[in-house]
This record gives structure tokens, C-alpha cells and sequence, in this order.
């Protein structure tokens, strides 16, 4: 590992503390950076021996308390209100970066607008590697391996249970209401929430997902020869994209005061999920198919739900990241970890599965 410290950015959050235990866990230093001193003595009380530095919400205060450290983790959600300083920060500190967003708007934002800074900088900045959206872009690596030229990647995400933090939900509902886009015949073309449902076994259910804007579409095409990614979410329950009538939420989140009221629904709930909640598995399904028609699928499964994974994902890049990566600029997951053995150490089984549709 590279000298100093690993920092957690927005570390009293709820993902940001899983995070933070994580690393620990695997023997690293940490310093906690946040806003609130309060809670971040808190969270430094409850695990002796990390540092912490309370800041203000600019990219220059953030970097300077970035100064000396191996590599970050940005918590810091929702990441399309939040987490533009925090980015910019680790190019100025030319600190490596990764992230637990979920927020397509954000992952383009830091492929397109921090192309050039980061690798001037020679910094190497990994969005969306918690469960969103890292293993889907590993499986693609994976999954695509001698095919040659892709037709087609589709990714479902299929959790067992759903619960979530407040971060989750305040950020579901900017990415409902947002929009985004999926790669469709080698361009990104709008798409609407839902409008596409894909139905494959995920060994623990039957699942039916919904076209969500997932990373996927921005982060493949970085190492493969593709022509289009969708990405789909299977929530049990209401809240499923996959069930009829989810673009209308989308609509309905778009109205004057609908999404502000939203907003304050979901920060009244839980803080996340408990102990008990979070026993569950998770799995991503992924699926390609070549241009001269064949096709092969990979089953990614985890005993753990996905915030423990997501935790268990940044801590472990951040120490890759740490030790150094011959990659600079934004990356997709599979441009700076080997697929295999990364998915292996952060949990998740890989099996290959019969085809669907």
C-alpha cells in the first residue's frame, strides 16, 4: 500500500460508517472527513484510532484535508447535490478516488467534465463501485471474454430484500426524476424509467426488472467493443421499475412540491437498514451477446445485502488504489481491478447460467 492514510468522505453517513469499519477491519488507517465535528468525534470514539477532520462543503478545504492520504472514498450522497466538491477535490490533492454513488448524472459528470483535470493530474477517479454499479461492469469483463464484438450487454440488479438509508432513498428519487440514458446502437439516447422489463432467474427468485439509468452504459464501453448496455433494477415489492406503470412516478416526481414533499418522506425514515434487514443476498445477472449471435451469461451472487457489499467493494478498491493502478483520468472498475479475482475477494460468486430471452 501506498504511505498514509485512506480517507472516507462523508464517513457518518450510513454507507460512509460501513465503509469506515471496512477498511479497519483490513488493517488500514483512515481519516474521516465531514462536515459535523460532533459526528465525527462520535464516529472516532467508536473506532479508536481514526482520524478525523471536520471541513467546509468547498473542493479547497476538502483537499487540503486530503493532503498526504493513499487514496479516498467518497459517501458523500446525494452525489449530485454533494459530491461535485468532493471529486474535484481529489484532483487537486491528486489523491486517487472512488465512489458509492448511484447517480448516472453524476458518474457523466465526472467522465466528461473531469476527464481532462484528472489525467493532467495523473489521478485515476472511479465512480459507482459500490453494488452500483461495479459488479455489472466486472461481469461484463468477464462475461464478454471471447466473444469478440458485442451486439449487446444487459445487467440486472436483483437484491433479495429492500431496505434502504436515507441516502438510498433521497437519491432515488433525483434519478427518478432526472432521467438518464442507456448506449443503444453506439449512441446514449434518453431513456424513461421502466420502459423496457427484463425477467431472469437469480437463484433465490424469479425477478422482473425495470430499465433504470445504471452506470453500466458509460463504464463498459471504456474496455469493450459494444453497441448497446442496458442496465435494470428488480425491487421486490412496489417500488419494482419492473412493475407497470413506474414511468408514471417519474412524471408524477416532475410536478410542482411533489418531489420536495418526497424528499422529506424519505429522510423522515430509518437511517438504514438494521442488522436483521441486512441478512439477505444479493445478485446481478449479466448477459452478452456478439454480433455473430451467440450469447453467454454469468450469475454474480453474494450472501451479504448491498450495503455490506458496496462497503466491502470501496474499502477493497481504495487499498488497490492505494497500492497503485497503471490506469489515470475516469476509469470503469474493470479498467483498474482484474474482474476475477476482485469480485472473489469483495464476496460475490461468479457462475455461468443458461441465457435468457
Amino acid at each position: 500500500m501506498g504511505e498514509g492514510a485512506i480517507a472516507v468522505v462523508g464517513a457518518t453517513g450510513f454507507t460512509g460508517g460501513l465503509v469506515v469499519e471496512a477498511l479497519r477491519s483490513r488493517g488500514a488507517e483512515v481519516r474521516a472527513v465531514g462536515r459535523n465535528r460532533d459526528k465525527l468525534d462520535a464516529l472516532a470514539a467508536t473506532h479508536p484510532g481514526v482520524e478525523v477532520r471536520a471541513v467546509g462543503w468547498s473542493a479547497e478545504e476538502i483537499a487540503e484535508a486530503l493532503r498526504g492520504c493513499a487514496s479516498m472514498v467518497s459517501c458523500a450522497g446525494p452525489f449530485i447535490q454533494a459530491g461535485h466538491p468532493v471529486a474535484e477535490a481529489a484532483v487537486r490533492a491528486r489523491v486517487p478516488y472512488c465512489d458509492s454513488t448511484g447517480e448516472q448524472t453524476f458518474v457523466r459528470w465526472v467522465f466528461d467534465d473531469l476527464a481532462q483535470p484528472a489525467r493532467a493530474a495523473g489521478v485515476p477517479l472511479v465512480p459507482a463501485a459500490g453494488f452500483d454499479y461495479a459488479p455489472g461492469d466486472l461481469g461484463a469483463a468477464l462475461v464478454a471474454d471471447g466473444l469478440g464484438p458485442l451486439e449487446r450487454i444487459d445487467v440486472v440488479y436483483a437484491p433479495e430484500r429492500d431496505h434502504t438509508s436515507v441516502g438510498t432513498r433521497v437519491s432515488a428519487l433525483g434519478i427518478i426524476a432526472s432521467g438518464g440514458v442507456a448506449l443503444r446502437d453506439g449512441r446514449l439516447r434518453p431513456v424513461k424509467l421502466g420502459a423496457l422489463r427484463r425477467t431472469v432467474d437469480v437463484g433465490f427468485a424469479r425477478v422482473t426488472g425495470g430499465l433504470i439509468p445504471t452506470g453500466e452504459p458509460l463504464q463498459v464501453p471504456h474496455h469493450l467493443d459494444v453497441a448497446t448496455v442496458y442496465g435494470y433494477l428488480a425491487l421486490p415489492g412496489r417500488m419494482n421499475p419492473g412493475n407497470p406503470g413506474a414511468g408514471l412516478f417519474a412524471g408524477a416526481l416532475r410536478l410542482p412540491g411533489v418531489r420536495g414533499t418526497m424528499e422529506r418522506m424519505a429522510r423522515g425514515g430509518p437511517v438504514g437498514p438494521d442488522e436483521r434487514q441486512r441478512a439477505s443476498r444479493i445478485a446481478c445477472h449479466v448477459q452478452a451477446q456478439a454480433c455473430d449471435g451467440r450469447r453467454r451469461a454469468l450469475l454474480l451472487e453474494g450472501t451479504q445485502d448491498a450495503y455490506t457489499y458496496t462497503a466491502a467493494s470501496l474499502s477493497e478498491l481504495a487499498l488497490r488504489l492505494a497500492a497503485g493502478v497503471d490506469a489515470t483520468g475516469p476509469c470503469a472498475p474493470a479498467e483498474v481491478v482484474d474482474a476475477a479475482s476482485f469480485l472473489a475477494a469483495t464476496g460475490l460468486s461468479v457462475r455461468e447460467v443458461s441465457p435468457e430471452g
